[in-house]
C-alpha cells in the first residue's frame, strides 16, 4: 500500500521543520508517522451497496491477514519496516509478509541502511553550518542557526535579546540596540548555563539503536552542533583582543572540532 497523501504531507512538513525541533522529537515524529501508516493498512473505506431497510456500512475491515502478520512480527521488525518505508520511498509499498520473507541478514542490512539515512538527515538538518560562513551569527547565536539562500527567512536569537531573520543579520549588527548592548556585552548567567547545557548535549551525541528492543545495544552515535562555543561559554578561547570585530568589521572564530559518527557494534 502506498503512503497516503495526508501522511506524505505530514512527513514533508516534519522534514521542513526538522531544524527547529528539539533533540529526539524528529525521530519520535517519524516513528509516529510509521505507526499511522501501518494502521492505515488495517482498515479501508468501502461503502456497502444500499439495501432497503438496512443501514449503510461505511467501513469494512479487510480480512485480518495484515493484523495477524503484524502480531507475529517483533517490535524491532515493525520498527525496521517503518523506517525502511519512510527513508526509502521505493520500498513504501512493502508489506509485513514481504518484509518477513526476507532473510534476517537482509532485514538487518536494510534496517542499518535506514538508520544510516536517518543519521544523514539529522546531521544535515540539526547541525550548525561552518562558523566561517557567518562569523557574527556564530559568535552571537543562542542555540542553532542556519545560513544561505534556503534559510534566509529562518530566525535566530542573538545573545543581546534580538530575534530576527538570518538575512537581516548585518542590519542587526549595526542597529542601535545591538550597538548599545555591545558596549558591555553582558549575558546573564541563566543564558550562559543554557548554552553550556546545549554544548554538553552536543558533545554527548545522540544514540540511534538498530534494534531498540534488543538487549544488544548496537547502533549509531551521531553528533550535531546546536550551540557554538563563544566567549561566554568558553572565555579561555577568546581573549579581549578577539571579543570585538577587527577594524574591517570581521569577527574571529575558532576552528570547531566536529565529532564523527560512531558505529556501535
Amino acid at each position: 500500500m502506498a503512503v497516503r497523501p495526508e501522511l506524505a504531507t505530514l512527513m514533508r512538513v516534519i522534514e521542513e521543520q526538522q531544524d527547529k525541533m528539539p533533540e529526539g522529537e524528529y525521530l519520535a515524529a517519524m516513528n509516529a508517522l510509521g505507526t499511522l501508516h501501518r494502521q492505515s493498512t488495517v482498515f479501508v473505506a468501502a461503502p456497502a451497496a444500499v439495501v432497503p431497510a438496512q443501514p449503510i456500512q461505511l467501513f469494512v475491515s479487510v480480512p485480518a491477514v495484515v493484523s495477524a502478520e503484524l502480531a507475529q512480527m517483533s517490535l524491532d521488525d515493525r520498527i525496521g519496516l517503518d523506517r525502511l518505508k519512510l527513508m526509502f520511498p521505493e520500498h513504501s509499498t512493502m508489506t509485513p509478509s514481504q518484509w518477513m520473507s526476507l532473510s534476517e541478514e537482509d532485514r538487518d542490512r536494510l534496517n542499518r541502511e535506514s538508520v544510516d539515512r536517518m543519521v544523514d538527515r539529522k546531521e544535515t538538518h540539526q547541525r550548525n553550518p561552518d562558523p566561517k560562513v557567518c562569523p557574527f551569527i556564530a559568535r552571537h547565536s543562542v542555540g542553532s542557526w542556519r545560513y544561505g539562500p534556503r534559510y534566509e527567512n529562518n530566525e535566530w536569537t542573538c545573545v543581546c535579546g534580538y530575534s530576527g531573520k538570518v538575512k537581516n543579520w548585518k542590519k542587526h549588527e549595526e542597529s542601535e540596540r545591538h550597538q548599545d548592548w555591545a558596549k558591555h556585552r553582558f549575558v546573564s548567567r541563566r543564558m550562559i548555563e543554557k548554552m553550556k547545557r546545549t554544548i554538553a548535549d552536543d558533545e554527548a551525541g545522540d544514540f540511534l539503536p538498530f534494534k531498540p528492543y534488543s538487549e544488544r545495544r548496537s547502533g549509531i552515535r551521531c553528533f550535531t552542533v546546536c550551540q557554538e562555543r563563544n566567549e561566554w561559554t568558553h572565555p579561555e578561547l577568546y581573549t579581549d583582543f578577539f571579543r570585538t570585530a577587527n577594524p574591517e568589521g570581521k569577527w574571529f572564530v575558532h576552528r570547531r572540532e566536529d565529532w564523527a559518527r560512531i558505529y556501535v557494534q
